[in-house]
């Protein structure tokens, strides 16, 4: 009897998969900003005290002639009404309301303006910032007629071009409950200063200075003119 051969299952190839490696994701960069250094915020700190206190300064003149002609207009007499006439003409004066022009030259805006001790007011009625350095140095009291070029890159040039009647002071060097330095009189009377004009002379409470004011005496603002060192 022949034999039968059983024919076995072949297995059925398989291909090895080999495992796929895991990629590891890179980490992300890091956003770093910039280091400031002390020096720098100090400066913006500085310049941001500077403007603050500018622009306070400012309102207050505003506030002491605006008081002084409520004051002025109380004295006004219905039955004499040339009375007005006076008190209109000292207004006037004392906002500095005078003659003065906006024109365009050589391809550059041109203003006319009074300073006020922070700030030059345009005929236009706006408010220029005045620098710091440039009225320290000029030794700008507020009736000086400037003229401002702005120019097509937006770069401001002032000059003063008719200096207001002035007169010589001497006062004290004294600083405020918010540390800002003032010169006081000997008759008691308190001017604002270019902060700045305070620290170029490094200034110190205390010290004497001459100062220079509005020979009319209508603003709280002065000019330095010098330190004496204590």
């Amino acid at each position: 009897m022949a034999e039968t051969k059983t024919k076995e299952p072949t297995a059925k190839e398989t291909k090895a998969v080999e495992p796929k490696a895991e990629t590891k994701a890179e980490p992300k960069a890091k956003k770093t900003t910039p280091k400031t250094s002390k020096n720098e915020v100090m400066e913006k700190y500085l310049q941001m005290v500077q403007f603050v206190q500018n622009t306070v300064g400012n309102i207050e003149n505003d506030l002491k002639r605006v008081s002084i002609v409520l004051n002025q207009l109380g004295k006004f007499n219905l039955e004499n009404p040339e009375t007005f006439l006076e008190i209109d003409k000292d207004a006037k004066d004392l906002f500095w309301d005078t003659e003065l022009k906006t024109y365009s030259e050589e391809n550059m805006e041109v203003v006319e303006g009074k300073f006020d001790g922070y700030f030059m007011i345009g005929a236009d009625q706006k408010k220029y910032p005045v620098p710091l350095n440039y009225s320290s140095k000029t030794k700008l009291i507020p009736g000086d007629v400037l003229k401002l070029k702005i120019l097509e890159d937006g770069k401001f040039i002032y000059k003063l071009i008719q200096p207001a009647d002035r007169k010589h002071v001497r006062a004290i060097l004294s600083k405020t409950e918010d540390n800002k330095f003032i010169a006081m009189t000997d008759d008691g009377k308190s001017y604002f200063l270019n902060q700045a004009a305070v620290s170029f002379f490094k200034g110190k409470p205390g010290d004497e200075l001459y100062i220079l004011v509005n020979e009319q005496d209508k603003s709280a603002f002065a000019a330095i003119e010098a330190i004496i060192k204590k």
